[in-house]
């Protein structure tokens, strides 16, 4: 857009060129691969000619090599440590140059040296997992480039994401929990976790929490309703201290989702059965992002209950990592202390679309044909969607999609355009049927959030919550992928996510 992919003369127009372009490349294989490799070395070559940098110029290093230049990528690494052992040091983090010092000497062959310096950049930045992540993905592609062992790399690596779940059946304070307890620490001390994902209901979740904070793990909890709902429908009718001890880890967790929004959510089992499915999603996407493991922890008691993490069991694929599963006896009786599920029927876990055409606000008059011929390709794809699912206004379309597939191949058929302007929201809401126009009308928050992502998607770009970004993760598409996009905030259900047609 906007004529940056020809600019020669901008460095970092052609940095970002070289980012897209290396982005491509791990989608391809073969001669495609080598050849998009090889342009995106040139591209950051040609900005680190015009604005000298190191990570400019690792990274034409690098992808030389990964283009299968190998001459080139030695001289380029030799070039990097002699900037970073000359006279001027260069601007960047300490993290930073330490990484880039690892990369070069790694590129050289130099294994024991490029350990050494990775082990002082993983020191500089002992957290800093994102820019670590960036760091182990591209030294993995040397070593496999160079045919060098990359084991030694692991131990950078960023920790695990656990998903947890487990049953209620515990007494505050009992035989089973301290039972629990030593279990998991036992696991804890042979395990990896950095961060975890899962609700908070009396028993086994809170026991499990608790555990993970005292080990200073990043908690992040979904629950299937607001907080202080969520402790009296799932908390409070267990005793005073088992709500004592959820109100402390609540304050202590890194975030807080829930799966429903709306206070009318009386046990609902659609919003516990989608929370389990977004804590998975939260622990598999985080695991992605940061190219680490992904694990999956279920207690249950002797006959496999309860049937909610049971549920939650079932959804995990051992291709996703391991899991690990600890039996405890229940020691109380826990079905009549809580109230009952109480469905409604009008609630329903869809997809929220809001489409956007903004060359159909132009303030010029335009001929019908005119509009007819921007409107054809959106019109053509939401006419598939079922009676009732699209509610049309000039330049907007606003879409409910119950069918999670449908909703995702709808998207892969409009991500891309290059004048639609997308917003994709996962969400349980009240959908009612509007009499005078048949339509399908969601109420509450969802339909506000895809309009709201769809205002911060330019032209072309499809941008999604990361309600419905874990969803995929869980269920699988082949037809988008899912790319980190920004950071967020809490009204916009965590990280935002770009969906790109696959």
């Amino acid at each position: 857009m906007a004529g940056h992919a020809q600019r020669s003369d901008d460095p970092a127009a052609l940095a970002v060129k070289g980012r897209l372009l290396k982005g491509r490349a791990r989608l391809c294989a073969g001669i495609e691969q080598a050849g998009l490799f090889a342009e995106a070395a040139a591209a950051y070559a040609s900005a680190n000619t015009l604005a000298p940098a190191p990570y400019l110029a690792i990274n034409a290093a690098s992808l030389n090599l990964l283009a299968g230049d190998h001459t080139a990528a030695a001289e380029g690494a030799r070039g990097v440590l002699a900037r970073l052992d000359g006279p001027e040091q260069p601007e960047d983090t300490p993290y930073f140059l330490a990484a880039t010092r690892a990369e070069a000497l790694l590129l050289l062959g130099d294994r024991p040296g490029a350990e050494a310096a990775m082990a002082q950049a993983a020191a500089f930045d002992p957290d800093g997992w994102a820019d670590r992540a960036a760091t182990i993905a591209q030294l993995r592609e040397v070593a496999e480039a160079r045919g060098d062992d990359a084991a030694w790399i692991d131990r950078f690596a960023p920790p695990a994401s656990l998903h947890f779940a487990g049953h209620m059946g515990l007494r505050s304070g009992g035989e089973s929990e301290m039972a629990l307890v030593r279990a998991l620490d036992s696991w804890l001390d042979r395990s990896s976790i950095g961060f975890a994902w899962g609700a908070l209901a009396a028993g086994a979740d809170i026991v499990i929490a608790e555990r993970l904070l005292a080990r200073c793990i990043e908690l992040h909890l979904v629950l299937p309703c607001p907080p202080a709902q969520f402790e009296e429908q799932s908390v409070s009718p267990a005793g005073a201290d088992w709500v004592a001890r959820y109100r402390q880890v609540l304050d202590r967790a890194t975030s807080i989702r829930q799966a429903a929004d709306s206070a009318t959510s009386v046990h609902d089992p659609l919003a516990t059965l989608h929370a389990g499915e977004l804590a998975i999603g939260g622990a598999l996407s985080n695991a992605a992002t940061l190219a680490s493991a992904a694990c999956q922890l279920i207690v249950t008691d002797a006959e496999g209950g309860g049937a909610n993490t049971a549920r939650q069991a079932r959804l995990w694929q051992a291709v996703w990592g391991q899991q690990h599963c600890l039996t405890i006896a229940r020691d109380t009786a826990v079905e009549a202390m809580f109230p009952p599920e109480q469905p409604d029927p009008a609630r329903i876990l869809a997809v929220h679309l809001a489409i956007g055409l903004d060359a159909l606000m132009a303030p010029a008059p335009m001929t019908s044909a005119a509009i007819q011929e921007l409107t054809a390709p959106v019109n053509d794809v939401l006419a598939e969607l079922p009676p009732g699912a699209v509610r049309a206004s000039p330049g907007r379309w606003d879409a409910v999609i119950e069918d999670l597939d449908l909703a995702l191949s709808t998207i892969a058929r409009l991500a891309g355009h290059p004048d639609l302007a997308v917003g994709a929201h996962l969400a349980i809401a009240p959908v009612l049927h509007d009499r005078p126009s048949q339509a399908m009308v969601p109420f509450g928050p969802a339909p506000a959030l895809a309009q709201r992502l769809m205002t911060l998607a330019p032209p072309g770009v499809t941008l999604a919550s990361g309600h419905l970004a874990a969803a995929m993760a869980v269920r699988g598409s082949g037809l988008l992928r899912s790319e980190f996009y920004h950071p967020g905030e809490e009204t916009a259900a965590g990280a935002i996510h770009a969906l790109i047609a696959q």
